[in-house]
């Protein structure tokens, strides 16, 4: 299982198109089936171009609902807005330290500018400073691969230069090289004139959740083969973008079957664009329903964005720590606070403040089963309401438990730890138990099955699943 990192930038009209879709969307859902992928809204970069206050709350809402409807099952998807987990700043700040001008003022973000009759002064720092912010978004959670169009491939390569100045300063191997993922087939979608990449700005767009009326009007627009005077001519397929489309959206046969009418001249263009219409709708029905459930249900999307919020920030908050160790500027990094927090209390000693950072809630175990190879690791799959799935393991068979003890049943978890390696899978939690009785230290010392008394499991079986404790 590798882990995939990708943004979405809610700049203009944030309302997605089919271009967006297979695009980035498409190519992001069948990744998430294998994978584990952080995806994230990225408002903080819409601020380079977005400075209406109200236009920008309006794009982030729009963006927000339109990539849940599309993207459905939020299985392996961890889904938050990157103004919520503040390590992104943080991040940012300190790679900056170790970014070479030259190498940023190369960035074609800032050069387009110059190019457009620009000057300098007239560029924002946010814009100048985006290639490294974007290098912090994806080396917080480390991944494998970034998915990102032909356009953005040269941020990911920027991503890798910043990683090794880092790496090579303090002679370590904190940030690993992410590999940027460009699907070829669709990396650039035409737009519905046939001619130039499809975009809002150029209104050569079919949209997704638009009336249908207004899907309808965009589809009637496309281009097809400018070659054929009648109705009934012989038509051209090649560069029609209306079987360029259905090819993506129609139903194979049904689709070979109008080409081959087509070419014979035996069916119209108004046909053929009819079919487009309605394949489209029936293709992102689910997503259109999906789209009107979340707009009249903003419980469910504030809990979707909590619980996007606590998976992300657990894994940069690892991060953030190993950096700032690596750097000098972590607790314990100086004489003088060494094993001292900077309020003067004791290392052992925590605030409330922190303590909040730990998310506990309440889980239902649906399912667990023992691990083979392993005489002590039981599997739970826990569900946390909302269609959330995790696995966590608990290595508690020594003691006598079994599956049967776990399944059916709800209990405390953990939810918000780093993820850890069982047996080559991932154990995603952890759940709460008390001691059966007080242990002596060295009690404590001996092995689980030795050990005086067993774990005990407090059940939550009256709390409402997902139920976070405070």
């Amino acid at each position: 299982m590798k882990r995939i990192v990708s943004g979405i930038t809610p700049s203009g009209n944030a309302s997605l198109h089919i271009g967006n879709y297979l695009g980035a969307v498409k190519q992001f859902k069948e990744m998430a089936r294998d994978n584990e992928c952080f995806l994230f809204v990225a408002d903080f970069h819409a601020l380079t171009t977005v400075k209406d206050k109200n236009q920008l709350r309006k794009n982030i809402e729009t963006l927000i609902l339109n990539e849940l409807a599309l993207l459905g099952d939020l299985k392996n998807i961890t889904f938050f807005r990157q103004s919520d987990v503040p390590e992104h700043t943080q991040l940012s700040v300190i790679l900056s330290n170790y970014t070479p001008l030259g190498l940023i003022k190369r960035a074609h973000a800032y050069k387009d500018k110059l190019e457009k009759d620009v000057t300098e002064d007239d560029i924002n720092m946010g814009l100048f400073c985006y290639p490294i912010l974007m290098a912090a978004d994806i080396l917080l959670y480390k991944p494998d691969l970034v998915p990102v169009g032909k356009d953005q491939k040269q941020h990911v390569e920027i991503t890798r230069d910043i990683a090794g100045y880092f790496n090579r300063t303090y002679k370590t191997k904190t940030f690993p090289f992410p590999d940027a993922f460009i699907p070829e087939d669709v990396s650039s979608i035409p737009g519905t004139d046939g001619k130039r990449k499809m975009s809002k700005s150029l209104g050569n767009i079919i949209s997704i959740f638009e009336d249908e009326d207004v899907i309808k009007k965009q589809v009637m627009a496309c281009y097809t083969d400018p070659t054929r005077a009648h109705a009934h001519d012989p038509g051209h397929i090649e560069g029609n973008m209306v079987f360029t489309y259905l090819d993506f959206f129609g139903e194979k046969e049904k689709v070979e079957a109008l080409k081959g009418a087509y070419i014979k001249g035996s069916i119209s263009d108004i046909e053929v664009k009819q079919h487009l219409f309605e394949s489209i709708m029936a293709y992102f029905a689910d997503s259109r329903k999906r789209y009107a459930e979340l707009k009249n249900n903003p419980d469910m999307v504030k809990k979707i964005l909590e619980d996007g919020t606590r998976k992300a920030s657990a894994v940069a908050r690892q991060t953030i720590a190993e950096v700032r160790k690596t750097i000098g500027i972590g607790i314990g990094s100086s004489g003088v606070l060494k094993g001292k927090e900077p309020d003067g209390q004791s290392a052992g000693v925590i605030t409330i403040n922190e303590f909040a950072r730990v998310d506990l809630r309440v889980g239902k175990v649906t399912l667990a089963e023992n691990v083979e190879k392993s005489e002590k690791l039981i599997r739970l799959h826990v569900s946390f309401g909302l269609d959330e799935q995790r696995i966590i393991f608990t290595g508690v068979r020594v003691y006598g438990y079994t599956p049967d003890d776990f399944t059916g049943k709800q209990f405390f978890f953990v939810t918000n730890l780093q993820p850890r390696k069982m047996m080559g899978e991932e154990s995603q939690g952890m759940i709460l138990a008390v001691d059966s009785s007080a242990r002596t230290s060295a009690e404590l010392s001996r092995t689980p099955s030795e050990q005086a008394g067993k774990p005990l499991f407090v059940s939550a079986d009256s709390l409402p699943i997902g139920a976070v404790i405070r």
